[in-house]
């Protein structure tokens, strides 16, 4: 039980990470109705520019994140118009087979041009904790818990609260009557999917400045985003953050903790994400969260 209050404070770090990343990719599948599998290595592709003109570079730390942000919403541009948009007009389906041979270029790309081997914005460096109770959490964490509550927030405000918000709306529940209404569907699309490239690549800066960074890292995000929104519900922004919460806890908590004589080892971690998945389709298909829909 002496762990109980560090394996809340870690649950927290994590949950706040998965919900930068699934709010991204719940608020692109809200609106372009397509499930982007290359949601996670985008948000590796931005962390890595980061790290390019932050770590190799020596820009400063404002210079680095505008430049990552420029950087990540032209791929990401360049993703919607050529993997994504010609092919939804085909068939539903095949944007999932074309963003999956966009995650592997994305993943074949930063390997040879960045290497195999783990990279960190940390350098290293030793941090002081902050002693909580029995709990200890560095500044850093501090300010990523907060830094993920305020842009959620944000977000949530300007799709719930302002003019483009409504559009936002409008075209998620109806893209043809949205298009009638003389609302520039295709533009709203566009910079939806910006913003959820941009939440992804702040969740990667995170990642990388919490942990560390692999090309390979991009798939286990992307299917941790989609089990926090399977849990919560496909489309359903709050129920995404809620499924982030579910899902960061029971990770957490069931590698943490001894049942008995028995414990889980650390290696099934990524496995919780897809048991979710399994259990919640099983049981309730349209996901474990329920809120009212907001119409435009």
């Amino acid at each position: 039980m002496d762990l109980v209050p560090q394996l809340f404070v870690n649950a927290l770090i994590t949950a706040s990470i998965y919900a930068l990343v699934a709010a991204g990719f719940s608020l692109t599948y809200s609106v372009l109705k397509i499930l982007n599998f290359a949601h996670g290595h985008l948000m590796l592709a931005g962390a890595y520019l980061f790290y390019l003109f932050s770590v190799e570079l020596q820009l400063g730390v404002a210079a680095a994140l505008l430049a990552a942000a420029m950087g990540t919403m032209v791929l990401a541009a360049a993703a919607l118009v050529i993997f994504i948009t010609p092919f939804e007009r085909c068939s539903r389906t095949l944007p999932i087979i074309t963003t999956l041979a966009l995650a592997t270029i994305i993943e074949s790309t930063l390997s040879m041009a960045f290497g195999v081997d783990v990279k960190s914005f940390a350098g290293g460096a030793s941090v002081d904790s902050i002693e909580i109770g029995s709990a200890f959490i560095t500044p850093f964490q501090i300010a990523l818990i907060v830094s993920a509550f305020s842009i959620i927030s944000a977000a949530a405000y300007v799709l719930h609260a302002t003019s483009f918000g409504r559009q936002v709306r409008a075209v998620s529940e109806n893209f043809p009557s949205a298009q009638a209404l003389s609302l520039k569907a295709p533009r709203i699309k566009l910079a939806v999917f910006l913003i959820g490239a941009l939440f992804s690549m702040f969740a990667g800066i995170m990642i990388g400045s919490e942990t560390h960074l692999q090309p390979a890292m991009g798939h286990g995000f992307t299917m941790k985003a989609l089990a926090a929104m399977i849990l919560g519900g496909l489309g359903n922004l709050w129920g995404a953050i809620a499924g982030c919460c579910v899902l960061g806890f029971v990770e957490t908590f069931g590698i943490g903790l001894d049942f008995g004589a028995y414990s889980i080892p650390a290696g099934y971690k990524d496995a919780v994400a897809y048991l979710i998945i399994l259990i919640v389709l099983l049981v309730r298909p349209e996901g474990l969260v329920s809120f009212r829909r907001r119409t435009a």
